[in-house]
């Protein structure tokens, strides 16, 4: 059987905001003394979700990779001319020619 835990809200009853969440009720109670006349205390459930264990394998599967050849004859053969158009294509930089000692 699952427990719920409870929490404490104190809330400023001018403006309906929330000042603070606690755990324990005494320290809600004395946030509420601080200003008694402008705060109270709301008791809340927390319901935890469904927890659910996930267990790793250690290796990952090998037998589920798929090799696909591909056929890189047509890159190669023409890598040298692609590499060159890129080059002419690439903007000339505004800054200075570095020259060493």
């Amino acid at each position: 059987m699952y427990k719920s835990e409870d929490y404490f809200s104190v809330i400023e009853t001018k403006t309906g905001r929330k000042i603070c969440d606690c755990a324990d009720e005494q320290d809600a109670l004395m946030m509420v003394s601080f200003d008694p006349g402008n705060r109270t205390i709301t008791r809340n459930n927390f319901l935890m979700g469904q927890v659910v264990d996930i267990e790793i394998p250690k290796q990952l599967p090998t037998n589920e990779v798929v090799h696909i050849p591909i056929d890189t004859t047509p890159y190669r053969e023409n890598q040298e001319e692609w590499m060159v158009d890129k080059i002419k294509k690439l903007n000339e930089s505004d800054l200075q020619e570095f020259k060493g000692e």
